[in-house]
């Protein structure tokens, strides 16, 4: 690249216009002769680059026609920079035929939307699933070409992370999985599958699971009363009896546990790609929730601390449910206080659930929120989980857009951490900012 400037590198003939016209003047002694002679010889000199330059304007790819000053080598330079932008362009567009010619070829449909969002092409693929032509559709916003108030929010977020599922028709058996990716620059490739079977089965199994949950809420109603009713009109004196009504009774109170676990996660698996935007005060809710709590355990400690004033943009029932799972399973595998924690991170706003029992080892932790997976299976039925808790808060995370995670060490206890993003945090028009025990907690 040229360092000198160009002003330097043209004082050469400056300098010489000037003795040339310093040299007329002392001939002649009249200074508007030398005046006139300078500005005659400036002209000559710089028309003539000029018209230099006019003329490669007219055939760029030729190289600079002036090599001997310093606008020669702005225009070599800037000669360079072209021809280096050409090859890269050129070498672009090589590779995107290629590259179209590749995905034309996929049985897989693939799209390509520009930086605004709009079709630029598409395989024969993406036509037959979404039922369109290329031609007709070439330049239309892709919201426009799927149709969906999900699909344009999912666009106008930006947040191509996890796949989105949309209804493409009047069908409303058919459902289409939608999968962003970088495509050169500002382009984005958009693999597009059909997962109505998938989504089928899906659907049938939550019918399957809340059908048979509702069935059998009925007779275990009935049972459930028969046994309180023998329970009551039994003898003490019959210890024999009483004590296998007792264990009917609880077992009967558990099964109960479980069918309302198992119909709430169903709920929640069905409004799971709905919006959940209503604003929640997290402090009041979790106050709320250890004075529920504490009468249950009136022999253990539940330490609150809000060390964050933001609310949640979410759902207040499945929230409050998967709060009550985490602090309910803490209270229940260890004896030490639990620690429940509201606080801001550098991603967003966080809840720590933090207790000191046995601990979880690290091979068990991937598989915590499988449903039924149990760490000790005698442990559990000890205490009467229902295997659905963190299955349950799982779900609720997903819907929220939120993570959880889990720390835990053997013997050193463990530490539950739901992590919100940002979007979903918002300053609360009114919340306490008192940290510390609640009530009686400590």
């Amino acid at each position: 690249m040229t360092t000198p400037s160009f002003l330097v590198l043209e004082s050469r003939r400056l300098l010489a216009a000037l003795l040339t016209a310093g040299a007329i003047w002392l001939l002649t002694q009249d200074w508007k002769l030398a005046v006139m002679a300078l500005t005659l010889v400036l002209a000559i000199l710089w028309g003539w680059q000029l018209t230099n330059i006019y003329r490669w304007f007219a055939d760029p790819e030729q190289l600079p026609p002036i090599s001997d000053s310093g606008l020669g080598g702005i225009l070599r330079d800037v000669y360079a920079l072209r021809s280096r932008d050409t090859l890269g362009a050129v070498a672009s567009a090589r590779s995107r035929p290629y590259l179209t010619d590749s995905l034309a070829s996929m049985r897989d449909a693939a799209l390509i939307i520009n930086s605004d969002r709009r079709l630029v092409w598409c395989n024969d693929a993406a036509e037959y699933l979404l039922g369109i032509k290329f031609e007709d559709e070439e330049g239309k916003p892709f919201s426009e070409v799927a149709p969906g108030k999900s699909l344009k929010r999912y666009m106008r977020d930006e947040n191509y992370q996890k796949p989105l599922r949309i209804k493409p028709g009047p069908d409303p058996e058919s459902c289409l999985q939608l999968e962003f990716s970088r495509f050169g620059v500002n382009d984005r490739l958009v693999f597009v599958k059909d997962v109505t079977e998938q989504d089928k089965l899906e659907r049938m199994r939550r019918d399957f699971v809340g059908n048979v949950s509702h069935e059998l809420r009925t007779p275990l109603t009935v049972i459930k009363g028969y046994i309180e009713t023998l329970q009551s009109l039994m003898a003490d004196s019959d210890a024999r009896l009483q004590k296998s009504l007792d264990s009917m009774d609880i077992q009967a109170a558990r099964m109960e546990n479980l069918i309302s676990d198992l119909l709430w996660l169903s709920r929640i698996e069905s409004v799971e790609g709905e919006r959940k935007d209503d604003q929640l005060d997290m402090v009041d809710l979790l106050t709320h929730l250890c004075d529920e709590l504490m009468p249950a355990w009136p022999d253990r400690k539940i330490e609150l601390v809000t060390a964050s004033d933001l609310c949640v943009l979410g759902n207040a029932a499945e929230l409050r449910s998967a709060v009550s799972n985490l602090i309910v399973n803490a209270l229940k595998y260890s004896e030490a206080p639990v620690k429940v924690t509201w606080a801001d991170t550098v991603v967003g706003p966080q809840l720590l659930v933090a207790d000191r029992g046995p601990g979880i080892d690290a091979k068990h932790i991937p598989r915590l929120t499988e449903r039924f997976y149990r760490v000790d299976k005698s442990r559990s039925q000890a205490t009467g989980g229902t295997g659905l808790g963190l299955a349950i808060v799982k779900h609720v995370a997903v819907s929220h857009d939120a993570k959880l995670f889990v720390d835990s060490e053997v013997g050193r206890g463990s530490t539950f951490r739901l992590v919100f993003p940002s979007e979903r945090a918002v300053a609360c028009d009114v919340c306490s900012t008192e940290s510390g025990p609640v009530g009686s907690h400590k």
